[in-house]
């Protein structure tokens, strides 16, 4: 696989915060707002989700993917851990979901490893370091 490897790595990270914006309006796309565990099991995930991904998007070196990953596995393990398996579309939404951020969180951390060093790097040196003097 050739080119800028940090357009790859966005381009997953982009698929992340979109599911997390869908996982964010499911209780009411799908209507399981009545289920209380179930909403904030969605509305919490999916900022975690989608703040992990924006750092991940922002710095790729502090490898947020990782995290990103275990996000992924508790949204497909929060519907028998929250119980709230009898609502099915509660339970298919985060799972279907958790299933969608595993395999990009998992896509991106394989890209990461794959690549040079040099081309994951931040576009600016004041990305991490805060300072704007080159």
């Amino acid at each position: 696989m050739s080119g800028n490897w940090r357009e790859y790595i966005e381009s997953y990270t982009s698929c992340i915060i979109a599911i997390a914006v869908f996982l964010f309006a499911a209780p009411w796309v799908w209507g399981y707002s009545d289920v209380p565990r179930a909403s904030w099991s969605a509305w919490i995930s999916a900022m975690v989700v989608a703040g992990l991904a924006v750092v991940s998007w922002a710095w790729p070196p502090l490898r947020m993917e990782r995290a990103n990953f275990f996000g992924g596995l508790w949204l497909i393990l929060a519907p028998w851990t929250l119980h709230f398996t009898e609502s099915s579309s509660a339970f298919w939404t985060h799972v279907c979901v958790g299933a969608g951020v595993t395999v990009f969180a998992t896509a991106e951390a394989w890209l990461l490893h794959r690549a040079d060093p040099t081309a994951i790097q931040p576009r600016h040196p004041s990305d991490l370091s805060g300072s704007y003097s080159s």
